[in-house]
């Protein structure tokens, strides 16, 4: 840290980006940046939301399910994913701000066994037998602490009541510890083909901090056994702006990724959020703040010159691949307006544009899969144009939008009403035009989610007048 800095929490940029006038993320349409000679630095005081919102109608408990089921009466279409939640941890990390359960003695065998009952429930619905799924993403929680013949089961569950695609993408989220080579060969065996790891860092007394268990030594031999069996792309997350992490050891970080048999690399930046356990060690001052937002700019800048240099591939803002193995479909249609079927305790999804979510505590989650229900907690059904905006986000997600290929798909004048927002960033340092894209400079890269979020707001609202 720069003497004196002191690192914000999420929620501290968050507010002094609403300026305490809105209650909702989607109500900002204030788009301007800073005009200043460092934009990667002071374009915006802090990030305004961590993905994009477009807002809603929400609805809840059996209204929620209503809602649902009537949109699984409709046949699939176009570009389809599924996601799976496994909401079990061994241990909690102090970033995390999602976990829900410990891992129990009886936890795998019970909870694959209610999930395949939860993917035969509405397996005769046309949005779940009809329309291809493209990629299916294990996350949680810790996929990989299910048993390896739980793992089994549910991934080829998954095969035999979801439509996949020929050449699906199916990817186990997992982190090192307890991740045996019996694990791996059942997931290999069942059809996984994409391995997502959560690394975050390979420093030493970065993961003990944060309560991670393996040590570097233990995670290169991971990736190196995983990358034996030569059977599927494998990629880890790296995460910048923890305590103790200077921009050294980020770029060791980045080193020693590149330099593993790895086909892809995910660069993010650290949330901290203040009711996180690692927020109230920062709070209370029992462990110093992390990267402020100038070196998290700085980190973010140096991930791009690193992996360029190592002659990585780019697929999106923060994702980047070595080989062609890796294609990255889950997280890059995810961010748009495809439909993702959610299956499992606190799982998240989309159909038609209705956004949804499963019950999140345990034991409503599995009363409900036993009474032969659909455990939706609530839904929220969309804004108008909501395909369009969606669209707009994900392209925002690539690094660039031609918003005049957009306007042709959906009938809109998107370039016109936005022609003001992106003649203010690109003279603030963040945009670049060429042709008929808008192209984002590095500290646009970096700004991206921010961006994407004032840009659909400002639409939305031009949109409805």
């Amino acid at each position: 840290m720069t003497p004196g800095s002191k690192m914000k929490s999420f929620e501290d940029g968050q507010r002094s980006m609403m300026k305490g006038e809105v209650s909702e993320v989607h109500e900002i349409i204030d788009f301007q940046a800073k005009i200043s000679d460092n934009p990667l630095r002071d374009a915006f005081s802090g990030k305004v939301t961590v993905h994009t919102q477009t807002g809603g109608m929400p609805a809840m408990g059996e209204a929620a399910r209503t809602l649902i089921e009537s949109q699984y009466a409709e046949d699939g279409q176009g570009t389809r994913l599924a996601y799976i939640h496994v909401p079990f941890c061994e241990t909690r990390c102090l970033y995390c701000l999602f976990y829900q359960n410990p891992l129990q003695p009886d936890s795998s065998r019970r909870y694959a066994d209610l999930l395949i009952r939860e993917l035969q429930l509405w397996a005769d619905k046309p949005a779940q037998k009809t329309g291809l799924i493209h990629a299916v993403y294990f996350g949680g929680g810790t996929p990989t602490a299910l048993e390896a013949v739980d793992i089994s089961r549910v991934v080829r569950a998954v095969k035999t009541y979801l439509p996949l695609a020929n050449d699906c993408e199916i990817t186990l989220e997992g982190r090192f510890h307890n991740f045996t080579q019996e694990k791996m060969e059942a997931a290999f065996a069942a059809g996984v083909n994409r391995i997502s790891l959560g690394a975050q860092s390979f420093n030493a007394q970065v993961r003990q901090t944060m309560r991670r268990v393996d040590g570097p030594e233990a995670m290169i031999k991971t990736i190196e056994e995983l990358a034996s069996f030569n059977q599927a792309s494998i990629v880890c997350d790296l995460i910048y702006g923890f305590p103790y992490q200077t921009m050294q050891v980020w770029e060791n970080d980045l080193r020693t990724a590149a330099s593993l048999p790895l086909d892809g690399v995910d660069c993010y930046q650290l949330n901290v959020f203040e009711k996180s356990p690692l927020g109230k060690f920062i709070a209370n001052g029992k462990l110093p703040a992390g990267a402020d937002k100038t070196e998290r700019g700085e980190m973010f800048a140096r991930s791009i010159h690193l992996l360029t240099q190592s002659q990585w591939r780019r697929l999106s803002n923060n994702h980047w691949a070595r080989t062609f193995r890796e294609r990255n479909l889950y997280n890059r249609f995810a961010k748009g307006a495809a439909d993702c079927l959610a299956f499992g305790c606190g799982a998240g999804g989309k159909i038609n544009g209705v956004s949804y979510m499963m019950q999140r505590k345990l034991a409503d989650w599995e009363r409900e899969i036993e009474a032969g229900l659909k455990p939706v907690a609530f839904a929220t059904a969309p804004t108008p144009h909501w395909h369009a905006l969606r669209t707009v986000s994900s392209e925002m997600e690539l690094g660039r939008v031609n918003l005049a290929d957009i306007d042709r798909e959906f009938g809109l004048n998107l370039e016109g009403l936005s022609e003001d927002i992106f003649a203010q960033w690109e003279k603030a340092g963040l945009i670049r035009t060429v042709g008929p894209w808008r192209v984002q400079t590095v500290a646009g890269q970096f700004w991206h989610v921010t961006m994407s979020q004032l840009l659909l707001n400002v639409l939305a609202s031009r949109l409805r007048s």
